[in-house]
């Protein structure tokens, strides 16, 4: 027996050995479905990161106190939450060698029951050139509970969106990709002998994404841009920007390269859905090309739109119900799939709309797969989405499409229309 065991763990450490054989990080095989549902607890709202050098990356965490728990003091009228904010930095998905880490052990009573962003921020030593892979974990020590955040640190250029920082006209972080018209901003760089960034300006519009079963070809993106800009950059700050033109600005070093840093400008709201211009477009995946282009040239759209739903819901109790449900969907596919689209008109955020939130989700270094019922069971539903090579957003994913999906996508549909 012994000779066995012996045996044995030779062939573990020869097969670990091997290139390419290293186990995969924890993270490969955690069930990340909780990312993707309206309620998170506690919950990190956002997460940007910054290149400081060739050395060390700046980390900012924004998190949602609400969603801790306050517990009383005793003798006091007030009460404290007590969390913790940790990091693990990996080469990727697939190892499990920690480069660096951390746990920082905070305290808050000043803002129970507030609805605001808080931020934190600590160094992570992530050396030029490379990619990573960033697990950033919130604990809430009262509660018991955790979130775990996991994000990809790109550090291979000297041009990767990650060199960029946008702050507001107050210097406070902007975390999400897209912003108003109204916005004034900066941008800072990593490179101290920078002088000038170029913006590539894209005023167009994109397709809905093709229904899961549809084996027609993608469009083709061409990366000729509509106009371009330049931006004084003066000790590695740009003057306040405002861009009030809708289209996506993406801001570059050299003119000869792809990467940089892209921001979004979509309708004034985004990501919510309150006009009545954007309500019938996410109806796409509802109707025929008929009904689609009737609700398109309405002279009433909201009227339109409503009478969409009561003749699909049979009564307007059930028509409301079951609008609220859809739009509330469709905002949040926008919060959380935004890539070089609205998130309604991604693959992901299409398959949530329609199907609702996953019950497992499985990310690896290029593959994020979502399945809908009990894993192994031939009727659950399993959706693979294979990341694509964007200049633009590190945040787009592709849908493996396949026949098989035809008749669960009308069953969907059917759901919703009837």
């Amino acid at each position: 027996m012994k000779r066995l065991t012996n045996l044995l763990l030779l062939f573990i450490l020869f097969f670990l050995s091997i290139p390419g054989c290293r186990m995969a990080n924890k993270i490969t095989y955690l069930n990340l479905a909780p990312h993707y549902k309206a309620e998170k607890k506690p919950e990190i709202t956002g997460l940007r990161i910054f290149h400081e050098n060739d050395s060390i990356s700046t980390v900012f965490v924004r998190y949602n106190p609400a969603k801790l728990l306050y517990q009383e003091q005793p003798g006091m009228s007030y009460g404290k939450a007590n969390y913790s904010i940790a990091f693990t930095l990996y080469p990727s998905y697939e190892s499990n060698q920690i480069l660096d880490s951390a746990t920082f052990f905070l305290s808050d009573s000043l803002n129970f029951g507030k609805t605001i962003g808080l931020v934190y921020n600590f160094p992570v030593k992530a050396r030029f050139p490379g990619n990573y892979l960033l697990e950033v974990q919130l604990v809430d020590l009262n509660a018991e509970t955790s979130t775990l955040f996991p994000q990809k640190i790109n550090k291979e250029t000297v041009n990767d969106a990650q060199n960029f920082l946008p702050i507001d006209k107050n210097d406070q972080i902007i975390f999400e990709d897209w912003i108003s018209s109204q916005a004034n901003f900066r941008i800072i760089t990593s490179n101290i002998t920078l002088t000038k960034l170029f913006v590539r300006v894209y005023y167009r519009g994109f397709p809905v994404a093709l229904p899961p079963f549809s084996a027609a070809n993608q469009e083709i993106y061409s990366y000729n841009s509509d106009d371009i800009l330049t931006v004084a950059i003066e000790n590695r700050e740009s003057q306040l920007l405002t861009f009030p033109k809708e289209g996506f600005y993406h801001f570059l070093a050299d003119t000869s390269l792809r990467n940089g840093l892209t921001l979004f400008r979509f309708y004034d709201g985004y990501p919510k859905v309150t006009e009545s211009a954007q309500l019938v477009p996410p109806l796409r995946y509802l109707t025929s090309n008929k009904e689609y282009k009737q609700l398109s040239i309405s002279r009433n759209q909201k009227m339109a739109v409503d009478s969409f739903w009561i003749s699909s819901a049979g009564n307007e109790d059930r028509a409301l119900e079951i609008l609220k449900q859809y739009y509330s969907r469709v905002e949040s596919a926008n919060q959380m799939f935004t890539s070089f689209k609205e998130g309604w008109k991604t693959d992901r955020g299409m398959i949530y709309i329609i199907f609702g939130e996953p019950k497992t989700v499985y990310r690896r270094e290029e593959i994020e797969t979502w399945v809908y019922g009990e894993q192994g069971n031939r009727v659950s539903l399993t959706f693979d989405f294979i990341k694509a090579i964007n200049p633009f957003t590190g945040d787009d994913y592709i849908l493996q499409r396949q026949s098989d999906y035809k008749n669960p996508w009308f069953v969907a549909i059917d759901y919703w229309r009837r």
